[in-house]
């Protein structure tokens, strides 16, 4: 549905009359219903109260259904907007972006998922105010995007560890929210599961060990409610360089897992045994036994599976510097 600023009264039936030839509103807003507040209709009256004191001309669309954020997104673009505002996750943005990457097409965020690990390493604010700011006054910045079975992803490919965590069971997070994944994250750590783990880079280099997972990363950190930032978890990574950088975790067991956390928390990064970085444009990763992958929180499957890098692939909005 398209919004413009309220018309004085003499403009409504001109308005009205002229609907079909009018121009195209400033900005595409994509919601993801079941991100943020419990009730999606009040997280859309305040995100139009805000762009309407701005005079923002927009469009609103809810998604219904996963898959259902490129839909939109295509069709928006198809139909000449080149402003998109996602309000959602992680999941939502990565539906949006499947549609934007490659496009002239710019993207600006509302952080209200769990995670929202795109928005917190790009320091786009929470608060609505903020993000809304941002949408409106900030820079411009073109990042990479991973490729993975051939489809984009913005921030995180993991497998084993983190495909554990990343999903918890439905029934415990709609009781509990983010306390699910401390549930799942507890529930790994006490049932390890570690595997032969081997990384294949695109100079020919092999690295492999017994581990509980890997990571890798379109960024440096990672972010959960109530971190001031993100905590770097591959250091060196950067989100336009054009390569992706990952990290293998050497543990294999609860103490191990443990130790892990430890190490990255006190940024013992090349310091620990545990902890074995790598980079590449090209990434392939296969696992003994199979571990179970995740790309910006969706299952993906199982290894093996290859990664691959598009530079500079997407325009998104940061606050201004």
């Amino acid at each position: 549905m398209r919004h413009s600023p309220e018309p004085v009264e003499s403009e409504v039936a001109a308005s009205a009359a002229t609907e079909g030839a009018s121009t195209l509103a400033d900005l595409f807003v994509l919601q993801n219903p079941s991100a943020g507040m419990r009730r999606p209709e009040r997280l859309r009256r305040r995100i139009e109260a805000a762009l309407t004191a701005r005079g923002v001309e927009y469009e609103h669309a809810y998604t219904n259904a996963p898959g259902h954020g490129p839909e939109l997104v295509a069709e928006a673009l198809a139909r000449g907007f080149r402003r998109f505002l996602v309000a959602g996750g992680d999941g939502t943005v990565r539906e949006a972006v499947t549609a934007l990457a490659g496009s002239d097409a710019t993207l600006a965020l509302i952080p209200v998922g769990t995670g929202n690990q795109l928005a917190a390493n790009l320091g786009v604010p929470r608060r609505l105010g903020g993000s809304i700011k941002t949408a409106l006054d900030g820079d411009v910045r073109r990042i990479d995007l991973g490729i993975v079975n051939g489809r984009p992803f913005t921030s995180i490919v993991g497998a084993g560890l983190d495909a554990e965590i990343v999903r918890p069971e439905p029934r415990i997070k709609r009781r509990v929210g983010y306390l699910a994944y401390i549930h799942a994250a507890t529930v790994a750590a006490l049932s390890p599961k570690p595997a032969l783990i081997r990384i294949e880079l695109d100079d020919g280099q092999v690295i492999s060990g017994r581990g509980l997972g890997v990571e890798i990363m379109n960024m440096r950190g990672l972010t959960a409610p109530g971190l001031p930032r993100p905590v770097p978890v591959v250091p060196h990574a950067r989100m336009d360089d054009g390569k992706l950088d990952g990290c293998l975790f050497l543990a294999e067991s609860t103490l191990g897992y443990f130790s892990v956390l430890g190490d990255i928390l006190t940024r013992r990064y090349e310091k620990s045994p545990r902890l074995r970085y790598f980079s590449g444009k090209r990434i392939v990763v296969s696992a003994e036994p199979p571990l179970r992958t995740q790309a910006d929180g969706e299952l993906l499957g199982e290894t093996p599976f290859e990664v691959g890098v598009w530079p500079l692939a997407l325009k998104v909005l940061v606050p201004a510097s």
